[in-house]
């Protein structure tokens, strides 16, 4: 048994009980219990990857390994771990495991700069070499398209115009030098929104956040530089923007110029059909791509401040120096023919390092990271929101263009997008966030320009209450979103996975249920993980004594599935107010302890719940579980 796995008077005294006595169940038979292993294995996996599955890094695994091990060393001064060494976890930064997946056009692939591209000092030509507009379901409706039509009073009357002409005269012949200017050119567009909008956050953000230097800096550099951007996009993106729409994989590559000037027409509020909240609207369905509700911050929270000193950020470093980069956006769509049957998967837990410390973008560089999205990618960055996944948003801006074109995910998906880079520190969280500078982010790029930075995005359940989370049909569709998010259709070689606790907080999800969870896609996608716990030791300890034991035990998938699924059913049944999340592991515990050691079975029935048994209690209080 592993020296970090809890042994205790409790788990004694659950020897010496008539274990099969207290949990038998009439009716239940063999079938009903688990199979597991009682030996130890190595955790270790070491594939080697094939040579065509490979893209050759632009910097070479010298480079590579000097930058993961630099990241790494005020993390590793301390003990704040468990597990298997971050350093040895398979990495971007390691060229013998599988890397990032090429730029090749294609029916699957939308690439909107000339291909084949390798990275250089020049930036990435568009592709083709003029605007080429598609205004229909199948892209993003751009606000420079000539389809795009906005009504106007011109002597009284009403008449169409080209909304596109509309935008260039607000910014072109007229200087911007304050708020109300910005303010007042926005709605010359929206005229629709004139006494709906209200800009008095954005005002008070300008006259009361910002210092006189800074708001010179703004309206003197910032700005006329977001208006370029913008009013240049027809030269720089010249190609429509498919839409990534639910059940159709898809990839879509554009250069971080490109995606510059996306966003700057976001922060201007360009994109037509995009500010209505009507569930019937064509855009119903996606997320918000203009900023409007963050520049209105109708609640004044001063953690929008933070946000939107992230973005002025990056702003700043775009219009001042381009970034010669490119981001791939892709749709990962899993079929039924793909997902393992989880009540028979033989695959044990593979690697996992768990740590109270360290956070998935820094200490997880390298790896496949874990954005804890809203289905609606991005959730609330462009409004008030700021948790996990708006925080990285923000920080690493060129994810927002996911919300310009991604539509919601279903059950079976997930965005994978990869090469975005980090411009902004920050501190905090929800209202605790701050804007703590600029942020040079020296990630190694691979030969297209991709920072080695793989962001998965996937969507939990919010539970209204906590207790259904542990129902088989809510484990179901955690592990399968999980698994659309960790799967790669190369299977070999892969790196580990950067992750925490997803789903958890407002979302109400476990975190020891949710860790079990992850590590159990994990193991079918032949994955490692990598487990932050964000400050919580007692979580990072119970997380790790509960691995080590399944470790242990060579506990399967299949039978960690049956006994997650069985003890949701005693918590359907279960009486009183009992806390689930301080039962889950102590049932796992006295499960595990009744394994016969000469035919490695478990009982997984029980006649007399564990969770309302005094052996329960005894286990879940001398574990501090």
């Amino acid at each position: 048994m592993n020296d970090d796995t809890p042994s205790s008077p409790a788990r004694k005294k659950l020897r010496q009980m008539s274990i099969m006595e207290s949990i038998s169940k009439p009716g239940m038979t063999q079938s009903n219990c688990v199979s597991v292993g009682t030996s130890s294995t190595d955790c270790t996996i070491d594939i080697e990857p094939e040579e065509d599955d490979i893209t050759i890094a632009e910097q070479s695994v010298t480079t590579t390994t000097t930058y993961s091990s630099e990241i790494q060393s005020d993390y590793s001064t301390e003990k704040f771990w468990k597990g298997k060494p971050l350093t040895e976890m398979p990495s971007l930064f390691h060229q013998k495991f599988v890397q990032l997946p090429d730029i090749k056009p294609g029916r699957d692939h939308t690439v909107l700069f000339n291909a084949p591209f390798l990275m250089s000092d020049a930036l990435p030509e568009p592709h083709p070499t003029s605007y080429t507009d598609k205004w229909d379901a199948e892209h993003v409706k751009m606000p420079c398209s000539p389809s795009n039509l906005y009504p106007v009073n011109i002597n009284g009357n009403s008449a169409l115009e080209q909304r596109w002409k509309l935008v260039k005269q607000a910014f072109c012949d007229k200087k911007i030098s304050c708020s109300l200017d910005l303010e007042k050119a926005i709605l010359s567009y929206n005229s629709r929104y004139n006494n709906i909008w209200n800009f008095r956050g954005f005002h008070e953000f300008v006259d009361k956040e910002l210092s006189s230097t800074e708001r010179q800096k703004l309206f003197e550099h910032i700005l006329p530089g977001i208006i370029r951007l913008a009013i240049e996009v027809p030269d720089r993106v010249t190609r429509t923007p498919v839409l990534l729409v639910r059940n159709k994989p898809h990839s879509i590559s554009m250069s971080q110029s490109q995606i510059a000037s996306l966003l700057a027409n976001a922060f201007l509020n360009t994109y037509p059909r995009r500010n209505t909240q009507k569930r019937q609207s064509e855009f119903s369905s996606y997320p918000d791509i203009n900023f409007i509700k963050l520049l209105e911050n109708r609640s004044r929270s001063s953690w929008v401040y933070g946000k939107l000193r992230c973005l002025l950020n990056y702003f700043d470093r775009v219009v001042t120096e381009e970034p010669k980069g490119v981001v791939t956006f892709t749709r990962q769509v899993v079929s039924d023919s793909e997902y393992p049957n989880w009540d028979t998967a033989s695959e044990t837990l593979n690697g996992f390092h768990v740590s109270s410390e360290g956070t998935i973008e820094k200490e997880g560089s390298g790896l496949l990271q874990v954005d804890f999205a809203n289905k609606f990618i991005g959730g609330g960055v462009l409004n008030t929101g700021c948790v996990q996944e708006e925080i990285r948003f923000v920080i690493c801006p060129e994810l927002i263009a996911a919300c310009l074109f991604s539509e919601v995910m279903e059950n079976n998906e997930a965005l994978i997008i990869t090469g975005c880079e980090q411009y902004s520190r920050h501190s905090g969280y929800g209202d605790t966030f701050r804007f703590e500078g600029d942020f040079v982010d020296n990630t190694p790029r691979d030969a297209y320009g991709r920072r080695l930075c793989q962001v998965v995005a996937i969507d939990a359940i919010p539970f209204r209450s906590k207790e259904v989370q542990y129902k088989q049909e809510s484990i179901d569709r955690e592990l399968r979103k999980a698994f659309a998010g960790f799967y790669c259709r190369h299977g070999v070689g892969l790196t580990a996975v950067a992750t925490g606790n997803w789903g958890c907080g407002a979302f109400r999800g476990d975190p020891r249920l949710k860790c079990l969870i992850q590590l159990m896609a994990a193991a079918v996608t032949h994955r490692d993980v990598v487990y932050f716990t964000f400050g919580d030791r007692q979580l990072r300890d119970d997380l790790y004594n509960m691995y080590s034991l399944l470790k242990e035990k060579e506990v399967t998938v299949g039978a960690l599935y049956t006994m997650l699924c069985q003890y949701g059913q005693q918590i359907g049944g279960s009486r009183g107010s009992r806390s689930p999340s301080l039962d889950l592991y102590g049932y796992l515990y006295a499960l595990l302890d009744t394994l016969d050691s000469e035919d490695g079975v478990a009982d997984c029935s029980s006649e007399t719940s564990l969770i309302e048994s005094d052996v329960h209690v005894d286990v879940a209080v001398e574990t501090n579980l």
